[in-house]
């Protein structure tokens, strides 16, 4: 039987990954040792966008010819049960002492030692970096420059390539490390699978109908700005409709703030079909966050038909997608009152036009494929394995500070900066 197409391209990423290395050699890439992967995260079962995605990598890395491991370290299953091979608790919590997370996490990692580490979203690499028994390190930015401007300069020591979820955060993480060549760099587009009958086009009716989804917290989310967006679009006499999906521990405080409106509906978290069907009946989605860089949702409101009202916060990929689009999908971060304006222009925009904005935004989110997903995260691995070492080693000897001696719970506290030292 002939490759499938899948095979096919799969065999020319990694032939583009080994490039002159292996075409000198002779050798087949496909058919060479899977490259060993540690996949370090604050959290890999959760609900969250980043842990949704560590999960397909649970299914897929091998499929890319990676050997992966995936450590969380604040996951708290339950203690006395089995221990999965490629799933690793350490546990942590507010008490842990920063030498005991040290020499936990070093012992545990020392199994793999050679491995590639992939660093999501950064936290712990300046602790632990020196005790990771990498052989090439990465750190996997899901937020914008917002975040990671403020402490990716400094770790560059520690790093050999960085991924990111949006090309203008890609764009400014070159900035910050302009001696780097671009192939230590690379955008990964987060993986879109959506249902194919989903349609587009949207009808003139006189409700507007204005969905928000995700967790309903402060942090990233901001969803307390939900409550000055809605009392905007009320003074604008805007014939709206919200419907809220999600759950958090903020719910029961917008509850109180926005429950005598009935045009505000709380939805909780919805399976996915029905999720997908209250989408189809969005005109529009909006979002508060501050820096998010590749919000899985944002994707889903544009491949669903629903015009995209996106906070210009800068390497997102709303800064990506929405800044060339016909009509202004976008307002100045940090201010609903103007994120209610951009809405009440939109339920003015002409039905034909507003169609033909919502088939634009649908593009660019069904560009975001899973099996393209795979392939260029699996072809950057295996890339940042043959590059040159370009980090510190691990030699497990950095020094003692101050801090690794307190509570984690009193240093994110009270001594923040230090969780970047």
């Amino acid at each position: 039987m002939g490759e499938s197409m899948l095979a096919r391209k799969r065999r020319g990423a990694c032939i583009g990954v080994y490039g002159r290395c292996a075409k000198m050699k002779g050798d087949d890439p496909l058919m060479q040792a899977p490259v060993r992967v540690a996949h370090i995260a604050s959290w890999v079962r959760s609900i969250g966008g980043v842990e949704t995605l560590l999960a397909r990598h649970a299914e897929k890395d091998a499929g890319g010819g990676l050997s992966a491991t995936q450590f969380s370290l604040f996951d708290r299953p339950p203690y006395g049960g089995v221990r999965e091979e490629n799933y690793v608790p350490l546990r942590f919590n507010w008490r842990s002492i920063p030498w005991r997370m040290r020499r936990q996490i070093s012992g545990e990692l020392a199994r793999l030692a050679g491995a590639v580490t992939v660093w999501h979203g950064g936290w712990g690499l300046p602790w632990f970096a020196d005790s990771d028994h990498s052989s090439r390190r990465v750190v996997c930015l899901w937020d914008g420059p917002q975040d990671f401007g403020s402490w990716l300069p400094q770790m560059r020591p520690w790093l050999d390539g960085v991924i990111s979820m949006s090309q203008s955060a890609t764009d400014a993480a070159r900035e910050m490390l302009p001696d780097w060549p671009r192939e230590r760099f690379q955008f990964l587009k987060v993986p879109m699978e959506f249902p194919s009958e989903l349609s587009v086009a949207r009808t003139c009716r006189d409700e507007w109908v204005i969905g928000s989804a995700g967790r309903l917290v402060t942090p990233q989310k901001r969803c307390e700005r939900l409550v000055p967006f809605v009392e905007e679009l009320r003074r604008l006499k805007v014939n709206y409709r919200l419907e809220i999906n999600g759950d958090g521990p903020m719910k029961s405080w917008l509850q109180q703030k926005l429950g005598d409106d009935k045009r505000v509906e709380f939805l909780g978290w919805q399976d996915r079909e029905l999720y997908w069907n209250r989408m189809q009946d969005w005109d529009a989605y909006v979002s508060f966050t501050d820096h998010e860089g590749g919000p899985i949702v944002l994707l889903e409101a544009m491949a669903a038909g629903a015009l995209p009202v996106f906070p210009a916060i800068g390497g997102s990929l709303g800064d990506d997608y929405l800044s060339d689009l016909e009509v202004t999908c976008q307002y100045p971060a940090g201010d609903p009152i103007a994120a209610a304006r951009v809405m009440r222009d939109l339920a003015e925009t002409p039905v034909d036009v507003a169609n033909r904005v919502r088939c634009v935004a649908r593009e660019s989110a069904t560009s975001h494929t899973p099996t393209q997903y795979d392939a260029d995260f699996a072809s950057f691995t295996h890339s940042i394995a043959a590059m040159p070492r370009i980090s510190l080693k691990p030699t497990g000897t950095r020094s003692t500070q101050w801090f690794d001696w307190l509570p984690l719970g009193l240093i994110t506290r009270a001594f923040p900066s230090a969780l970047w030292r």
